[in-house]
């Protein structure tokens, strides 16, 4: 990717490579666009039967490899499996 893109599109742009099946994977820069705090949302059915935990540690794994977890101050993600998705949707 170029120089020029945002860490919130780097970041997505690995996370869409790591989970190419992804029901739904995107990011919301709340640090008005330095990415130094972001949101990510996950949805894939390979999170089924994988503890939170470590749904969370296969994403920031992959994006130390990366090199882009380093220039992230804060990180939220939000894996989940489709069931749970549908049920967030739900409740909202």
């Amino acid at each position: 990717m170029s120089g020029s893109s945002s860490l919130g599109d780097r970041v997505l742009a690995e996370v869409k490579q790591q989970y190419p099946d992804a029901i739904e994977c995107s990011i919301v820069d709340h640090s008005d666009g330095c990415g130094a705090k972001l949101e990510l949302t996950v949805v894939s059915d390979s999170f089924d039967g994988v503890m939170l935990l470590k749904r969370h540690r296969e994403i920031q794994n992959h994006l130390k490899e990366k090199g882009l977890f380093d220039e992230i101050h804060a990180l939220q993600i939000k894996a989940w499996t489709p069931a749970q998705w549908e049920k967030k949707k739900g409740d909202d």
